[in-house]
């Protein structure tokens, strides 16, 4: 790689001239005679210096372990000089790259602390109060970050290192301490608000939304099949009128016959719902306006039916209206009788006599719909019942909340004077206007700002923190003075 330019002259060279050349000057000792050579220019100084260590058993590049590796014990029989240079130049470079790790270390840590810093002050169950105590630590954190980073590019010292690592412990601790308590605050507030609303307003608002949600939603279910049971009975009513409209009458020649309708539809569960509709519908309209039809449907029926046929239909109606009445628990034994009665009849001559028959199941269907109502309206005037007494029980139970929170308030108000009495000196110090209790904190709000505290001690640091006297503004002033 390099040109060896041996001196063959006896004559001694400059050797001032050689030396200066650094390591591009060496010696040779060639046939006993010594030469003086220089290496040609252009490489880089470590290339010049290992290059000497070719045919200098002394030289650096021989023994430095950060090179090479060899033990140092090895080069004992070596310049003692040159092994002390060689010691202090493996140190100073364990002590820089030692030092690049602990900056690296140190930078990762803060980053990881300034990260989880800014996570919890992200959270939404953080209060003002909090977020106060905990953005003067990230401050912190992301000025000694700029510190670490600034002396990073330097030459520190050990000591001016093992300082501001002492500092990042220090912060490291301290920001874990604040955002612990913090997180510690937060569950017991979590826990507090859990066990309260098992007996406060809350959960009773919450029984009754649900309760009221499910009294909605039956209501609607209720509504719903009333309408679908009203529009059955209005299309079984349009058979009806189909089959006796005109001349002769469809008694029991298809499914569209009378009797086969009222057999194969009609029962306890809508009987009622019948008589309804056919009013609704028919009853004093059209062709069916006057004379026998001014019974409502008994009386179509009747009017279009014949001898033993009058009987049939009226008994399935008569049945019908019989059962629903037990159901109900209404005695209309009288009326059951009297209808019955009616359809019979002259036994022989076998005529109905039409008037008595749709008298007597018109009075048996109004005693048995009246009977109906009348529970119905028992049972709505209990469900109203029910729902003013669960209103009235709600209202107590949030009137009890609010006095527990407004006892609770008083108490930690006295506290706080107290408080404030014994550390001032002062036992005639009182709370002043501008301090108000707020979600579990005191709060003083000054130029637009709010300055939180769990307990005096903690505002009256948080207002001299920000540059304000605390007496000032925890004291009660006089009148007139202003802040």
């Amino acid at each position: 790689m390099f040109n060896v330019l041996p001196n063959y002259s006896t004559m001694m060279p400059n050797l001032p001239a050689y030396w200066s050349l650094g390591n591009r000057h060496w010696v040779s000792n060639f046939g006993g005679n010594i030469q003086h050579n220089i290496y040609p220019s252009g490489y880089s100084p470590l290339t010049y210096a290992l290059a000497q260590g070719i045919g200098n058993p002394n030289h650096i590049s021989q023994w430095n372990p950060m090179l090479i590796g060899l033990n140092l014990g090895q080069g004992m029989m070596t310049d003692p000089a040159l092994i002390a240079a060689g010691n202090q130049a493996a140190a100073n470079l364990g002590m820089s790259l030692g030092l690049k790790v602990r900056f690296t270390g140190l930078l990762s840590n803060l980053n990881s602390v300034e990260s989880q810093i800014s996570n919890v002050l992200k959270s939404d169950k953080l209060d003002e109060s909090q977020k106060q105590r905990l953005q003067p630590v990230l401050d912190e954190v992301k000025a000694l970050k700029e510190r670490v980073i600034e002396m990073a590019k330097g030459q520190p010292s050990l000591e001016d290192v093992e300082a501001i690592q002492g500092e990042v412990i220090e912060l490291t601790k301290k920001a874990s301490e604040v955002a612990q308590e913090i997180i510690e605050e937060i569950k017991e507030t979590q826990e507090s608000e859990e066990a309260e609303n098992t007996e406060n307003t809350e959960e009773t608002e919450e029984t009754e939304a649900s309760e009221d949600a499910d009294a909605t939603a039956s209501e609607a279910k209720k509504e719903k099949k009333e309408k679908e049971l009203a529009y059955a009975m209005e299309k079984v009513c349009d058979r009806i009128e189909k089959a006796v409209r005109g001349a002769g009458t469809n008694y029991d020649d298809d499914e569209n016959g009378i009797k086969n309708i009222l057999t194969d539809e009609i029962n306890k569960d809508n009987v009622l719902e019948l008589f309804e509709a056919w009013d609704r519908t028919y009853n004093g309209k059209g062709s069916y306006s006057g004379g026998d039809d001014d019974y409502g449907l008994i009386g179509t029926l009747m009017n279009d039916c014949e001898g033993d046929q009058k009987e049939e239909i009226a008994m399935l109606l008569i049945n019908a209206l019989e059962d629903k009445a037990h159901e109900l628990g209404i005695d209309v034994s009288k009326e059951v009788s009297a209808a019955k009665v009616a359809t019979h009849g002259d036994w022989f001559i076998a005529i109905r006599d039409d008037d008595e028959i749709c008298k007597s199941v018109n009075a048996l269907y109004e005693k048995v719909k009246a009977g109906a109502e009348s529970i119905e309206a028992k049972k709505e005037e209990k469900a109203d019942k029910t729902a003013a007494d669960k209103k009235a029980k709600a209202d107590k139970a949030k009137a009890d909340a609010e006095k527990k929170e407004a006892e609770k308030v008083a108490q930690k108000k006295t506290q706080f004077r107290d408080d404030m009495r014994e550390i001032l000196g002062d036992d005639k110090a009182e709370i002043s206007d501008k301090v108000k209790y707020e979600n579990n904190n005191f709060v003083v709000r000054i130029e637009g700002k709010n300055y939180y505290g769990k307990d005096y001690l903690e505002l009256a640091k948080t207002l001299e923190k920000a540059g304000y006297e605390p007496a000032k503004y925890l004291k009660k002033e006089k009148a007139g003075v202003a802040a």
